[in-house]
């Protein structure tokens, strides 16, 4: 089993939730395959990270505590959060806002190529863009151009 896939997490959201602004628990498994092969893309075949995804900012699959977050904030449309714990001991930010479906990989691939860039040994995604923040972040995404396209 994926790491991706073992560590992840989301509330049932659309339809069962009357909360829910957008998908989560049927979304979930087609963002893990798009984040994984971005992964395997950019050499972080073996790389875990704990990722969650709610419908709406209740946060009942607890995504506050995250690496890695999408927090329904509209219809198909997710604020990405940012720099929770592996160990769920400290808490994300707000990174993004309506981040739409179609966006997930132009919104990661900048992400994950500082990560590999910049990133001390051993160092845990989330603690990365802890130790890093935003505004490293979003600079480097600025003066990012893909070498994926």
């Amino acid at each position: 089993v994926d790491a991706l896939n073992r560590l992840a997490m989301a509330c049932p959201a659309l339809p069962l939730c009357g909360l829910a602004q957008t998908e989560a628990e049927r979304l979930i498994p087609s963002y893990l395959e798009r984040i994984r092969a971005l992964m395997n893309k950019m050499n972080l075949a073996d790389e875990e990270i704990l990722i969650r995804m709610t419908g709406c900012p209740n946060g009942c699959a607890r995504p506050y505590m995250a690496e890695l977050a999408f927090v329904g904030d509209g219809p198909k449309s997710y604020q990405v959060w940012l720099g929770g714990s592996p160990v769920l001991t400290r808490t994300a930010w707000p990174f993004k806002a309506k981040m739409k479906v179609d966006d997930l990989e132009v919104t990661l691939e900048p992400i994950l190529a500082m990560f590999v860039a910049q990133r001390q040994e051993f160092e845990a995604f989330g603690d990365f863009c802890h130790r890093v923040g935003a505004e490293a972040i979003e600079k480097y995404m600025e003066e990012y151009s893909s070498v994926l396209a």
